[in-house]
């Protein structure tokens, strides 16, 4: 399965697809080719996620498995770069930052193609895993500050990362008025800011978390941790 996966992934040359733009229905392309999404069929007894918070959820997008492919970590790296760019301008943008894990490589890639100089990222805390730690290097006062994720459901580790710079640096973080986002996906759409930061996302797409039991469970529908459980949930044995 997994080769399958890699020879799929080699469809997309980066020489013809870093360049004009990419749509909503290439992305789901992509993504549908690397088993990395699923969005719930409408039949209320037909498996539903459960997200790390505990949510239920009718889709899901695991970026890891279409960002591990280094071709198309580039190429989607380079079109969000191409929209933040178009979004700030000429504005300088001295420091990128991003949060573990799959958000490392994207927020990488990302960085080089907007020219910013440094690239960092948060880490988890041992002690929490609700909290992020900022403790291995100083931002100096004045300096940019873009933040990058590949993927935002309920902004609580986009929330996590802010929070964790802020209270980690000694100056002042002199965040950048945009926050870029391979996949957001919020509850309900439109949503277009998260504080006073503007969302530059590459694909959008309205999926709803909710407490349980949610209506799907209600209708007997069983829920499933869908990086643990991904067979049960998608029917792909």
């Amino acid at each position: 399965m997994e080769r399958m996966h890699q020879t799929k992934a080699k469809d997309y040359p980066l020489d013809k697809y870093c360049c004009g733009t990419v749509t909503d229905e290439f992305i789901i392309e992509v993504m549908a080719k690397c088993d990395a999404i699923w969005i719930h069929n409408g039949d209320p007894k037909s498996p539903h996620a459960e997200l790390t918070s505990g949510k239920c959820s009718n889709g899901f997008f695991n970026c890891l498995k279409a960002l591990k492919y280094i071709n198309l970590n580039e190429i989607f790296a380079y079109h969000l770069a191409q929209k933040i760019r178009e979004e700030i301008g000429e504005e300088r943008v001295d420091w990128v930052i991003g949060s573990p894990m799959a958000g490392i490589t994207f927020g990488y890639a990302v960085a080089r193609h907007l020219g910013a100089p440094i690239f960092m990222f948060t880490e988890k805390d041992p002690s929490d895993k609700n909290r992020m730690l900022w403790q291995r290097e100083i931002i100096p006062a004045g300096d940019n500050v873009l933040q990058i994720e590949e993927l935002i459901t309920t902004a609580k580790t986009l929330n996590a990362v802010q929070a964790a710079v802020e209270e980690g640096n000694p100056y002042p973080v002199n965040w950048l008025p945009v926050i870029g986002v391979f996949v957001h996906r919020p509850a309900k759409l439109p949503v277009t800011h998260y504080g006073n930061r503007k969302v530059v996302a590459l694909f959008e797409k309205e999926i709803w978390a909710k407490d349980p039991p949610c209506e799907l469970c209600l209708a007997g529908s069983s829920r499933y941790r869908p990086k643990t459980h991904w067979p049960e949930l998608t029917g792909k044995r």
